[in-house]
């Protein structure tokens, strides 16, 4: 009777224990086009139990705690087909990730049904703005800058280069994965329109934010280009060739390979018709590819080479304004540089399960620069002096970077731990050889003296920057979760600056007085608290972030040594708020400790322009930043974009400049460094769209303004410096069977206050008109024209351009468009200037540069593909 009831105990006993395993199962849901299937109804049948629940805006979902390995998945979604099918996961572990699940849509030959609707062109999935391709009308032959022209929010400006909300974009990927490029406009516009399934603006703030959801800061813009998931497999390849007259010359070519498994793609490009000023010569290739080793296993490896050579013939007024009196100057130079640069990318990327991921990445670039300028100055106003400097550079910076992140989700709500390691080496070496022929005047006009500085810069700047992150999120319930984090940022920098003089006679001495040796050490650590809850449609972070940082600086030997220390507690808020009809609201806080540079720091004068010189100063304090965030998104047929930035930072490093005697007894300027309070700045840019006709005419409002409030000192007097910036554009556009139409116009205006004087204050007004279009005829041909005229006002006498500038295509297509012949002319009207201008300090530099002339070109293009679908 004893045996029988240990038997009985002990089956009692594995009963239990086989009924405490239980399973989490997840999986994703989309259709046959990859889109994913927001909302759908899923069940999970195992045995007697039913569950149920749906999918969210990624279409993921997941079942927790189901009782069986085996069970029986159901998914349902209004027009499409049902998906049914059994699993059996009995050698698996508690976390069964499924399959993809595809949905087909519903058919029926009963009858015909003619469903009218419209498909929202704009999504927004939480930091992300998804444009679907195939709801923008577009040309055949169209490729992916004629599409991006065409997106809310979007700008491409004459030369390819994109901006979005007041920021360029620089980073491309192509289905997710990173596209190693240093021009996007390489891809851009090459890249077949057709192939494309949707475009994905991405705000990216780094591997730490995608994995604990927490962000801080302002993000990264990245353009992600989703390719059509029902072709299997894409072979495409273009390539153009184009000559001119004044040699002008164009070639590029693309090649892509996709597939789920693989990704290549090679290009390369060389013109030198990319710049509109100077003579530019561009070359560049890379080859970028990516390998999907298993489901857990990726590879992205992306090589970069390239060569830019320029020559570029400017004119400009420069003035300066000071306590007694200002100094105008008129500047003429001529630069001629050359550019070498490439980079080596390796990515790897490990992925054993939902939620759990191992990221590494190996970086190394070089670049190595050669310049060699003159500029003729001459100066008047508070005195007259005329000067004529001649310089050669040479710079080489190579520069090492290593990184490696991982994240582990535990079985449970959502506990996650993360770390992240990174490391970067840069080596700065630069050495200049300039010519500073000076003649001074007396009061009446006559020459006083004429000087000659001859003078060699060796610098060398090594800098060793590390850091290191942890995260540990633990989660209270499914809604709330607390998480703690520690970052190190460690940085060193060693700068060597030598300056010798070289005599009439040609000897070269060493100038001690202007050489140093200078040490800097930033340790930096951040300990954080923070609470995040996610319900409905609020997500929400709030914390505490303590900052103890410590700074070290002196020249070799220790002389003149500083330690700063710095210990702040800052708070830590962001939420965001989901709107109806695709709206949603953010309103963040950032707080971020700024130190002095190294060429803030050191106290020994910088000659790079004698007339000009720069002092370090070592007593300097960390400066902190304030920073407040708000952005509005509503997108769906219409499109709304609002963003609203403010900063204020306390005990900013600002410049502090004088006027000092030389030796001849006419004064240069002294630029030296202290902290102070007062600087703050403001940022407002919208963006708005209005379709008609589904898509086939646009209107698009843009705005951005900031506002600055600049502190400096002039001879340790403050001073406050004022600028206002406002720009407005209206532009629209239409296509048809017959003709695309792009129109604009953009008005910019400048206001600069320097002192608080009425007569130190600029206004600067900028019209710009742009007209764009095409015309098709006899199926084959097109006749196209980009008109662009821009009117400018407030500029000094001295500079005088308004631009018309004009462009016009003819093309032919043969063999069902896969070649192309087209005759292009530029600049027709010949056009040779253009202005802008710049803001630095105390002082105003409008610049005149010229631009290409007139010249004509021939290319023939090539388009090959071949797609092949599931």
């Amino acid at each position: 009777m004893k045996r029988i009831f240990l038997f009985i105990s002990f089956l009692c006993c594995l009963h239990t224990l086989s009924a405490q395993t239980v399973y989490d199962v997840s999986g994703t849901v989309r259709d046959t086009t990859g889109q994913e299937m927001i909302g759908a109804n899923v069940w999970l049948i195992a045995g007697r139990d039913t569950m149920h629940t749906i999918a969210n805006d990624a279409g993921k979902f997941i079942f927790r705690n189901v009782p069986q390995p085996v069970f029986t998945i159901r998914v349902t979604v209004i027009g499409y087909e049902t998906w049914y099918r059994e699993f059996s996961f009995k050698e698996a572990g508690t976390q069964i990730d499924l399959p993809l699940i595809k949905l087909s849509l519903k058919t029926s030959t009963l009858k015909e049904v003619v469903v009218k609707g419209s498909v929202p062109p704009v999504v927004i999935k939480e930091d992300t703005i998804e444009y679907r391709a195939d709801q923008y009308h577009l040309r055949e032959n169209a490729v992916a800058e004629d599409l991006l022209k065409r997106l809310p929010g979007m700008q491409v400006d004459m030369e390819g280069n994109v901006q979005t909300m007041g920021k360029r974009i620089t980073k491309v990927r192509i289905n997710g994965k990173d596209f190693m490029i240093t021009d996007i406009k390489t891809l851009t516009r090459l890249l077949p329109a057709d192939l494309i399934d949707k475009i994905q603006l991405i705000d990216d703030y780094g591997d730490l934010a995608r994995a604990t959801g927490r962000k801080v800061g302002e993000p990264e813009k990245i353009i992600n280009i989703q390719t059509k998931a029902d072709l299997e497999k894409v072979y495409q390849g273009q390539a153009l060739g184009g000559v001119g007259n004044d040699g002008r010359y164009n070639a590029a070519v693309l090649a892509n390979y996709f597939s789920e498994k693989q990704q290549l793609s090679i290009n390369g490009n060389t013109n030198n018709i990319s710049a509109q000023v100077g003579n530019t010569i561009t070359s560049t290739g890379n080859i970028n590819y990516r390998g999907n080793y298993s489901k857990e296993f990726s590879m992205n490896v992306g090589i970069i080479g390239g060569r830019t050579t320029s020559d570029v013939e400017s004119l400009s007024t420069v003035k300066t304004v000071t306590d007694e009196g200002t100094l105008s100057s008129v500047n003429t130079s001529n630069n001629s540089s050359r550019n070498d640069n490439y980079n080596i990318n390796i990515g790897t990327e490990y992925k054993p399960k939902e939620g759990d991921m191992l990221n590494f990445n190996l970086n190394y670039s070089g670049n190595k620069s050669y310049n060699s300028s003159m500029t003729s100055a001459i100066q008047s106003g508070l005195q007259r002096k005329d000067q004529i400097s001649t310089g050669l550079n040479t710079n080489s910076t190579p520069v090492f970077l290593a990184g490696l992140f991982g994240s582990h989700r535990f079985n449970g709500l959502g506990r996650i731990i993360s770390l992240g390691l990174y490391a970067n080496t840069t080596k700065n070496n630069n050495l200049q050889d300039g010519i500073d022929s000076l003649r001074y005047y007396n009061p009446d006009s006559t020459v006083a003296k004429d000087s000659v500085l001859h003078q060699l810069l060796d610098k060398k700047n090594n800098t060793f920057t590390g850091n290191g992150q942890l995260s540990y999120v633990e989660p209270l319930d499914s809604a709330n979760s607390l998480e703690l984090r520690y970052s190190l940022n460690y940085n060193r920098t060693d700068n060597i600056q030598e300056t010798r003089w070289v005599n009439p006679d040609g000897k070269i001495n060493v100038i001690d007085s202007l050489s140093n040796q200078y040490i800097y050490t930033m340790i930096q650590h951040q300990v954080e608290l923070n609470f995040r809850r996610v319900k409905n449609k609020w997500d929400f972070t709030f914390g505490m972030r303590l900052q103890p940082a410590s700074m070290t600086s002196s020249m070799a030997g220790g002389a003149n040594k500083a330690v700063v220390s710095s210990n702040k507690l800052v708070p830590v808020f962001r939420i965001q708020y989901k709107l109806p009809k695709q709206a949603m609201m953010s309103l963040s806080y950032a707080g971020n400790v700024l130190f002095p540079t190294y060429q803030q720091l050191q106290p020994v004068p910088d000659l790079t322009n004698a007339q000009f010189p720069i002092i370090g100063n070592p007593d300097l304090r960390p400066a902190f930043a304030h920073s407040v965030f708000f952005n509005y998104r509503n997108a769906g047929m219409n499109t709304l974009f609002i963003h609203l930035s403010g900063n204020y930072t306390q005990d900013k490093v600002v410049t502090n400049v004088s006027l000092v005697k030389d030796s001849f007894n006419t004064v240069k300027q002294e630029t030296r460094f202290l902290n102070t309070g007062g600087d703050y700045n403001f940022r407002f840019i919208y963006g708005w769209s209005y379709r008609l006709a589904d898509g086939k005419y646009n209107l698009f409002l843009d705005g951005n303004s900031s506002y600055n409030n600049n502190i400096l000192y002039m001879d340790n007097v403050r001073k406050t410096g004022q600028n206002l910036v406002v720009t407005q554009s209206l532009r629209g556009n239409m296509l048809r069977e017959f003709a695309e139409l792009t129109a604009g116009v953009a008005y910019t205006y400048n206001r600069n206050v320097y002192v608080l004087q009425e007569n130190n204050i600029t206004n600067i007004h900028t019209w710009n008109f742009n007209l764009n279009g095409k015309v098709y005829f006899l199926k084959t041909f097109s006749l196209g024209a980009d008109v662009n005229k821009q009117l400018n006002s407030g500029f000094s006498g001295a500079l005088t351009a308004n631009p018309l500038l004009v462009n016009a295509t003819l093309e032919k297509m043969l063999f069902k468009r896969k070649l192309t012949l087209r005759v292009q002319g530029f600049n027709l009207l010949d056009e040779t200037s253009r202005l802008s201008q710049s803001i630095s300090g105390n002082t105003v530099t409008e610049n005149q540069n010229r631009l290409l002339g007139r010249y004509f070109m021939a290319t023939l293009q090539v388009d090959l593909r071949l797609l092949k679908g599931k």
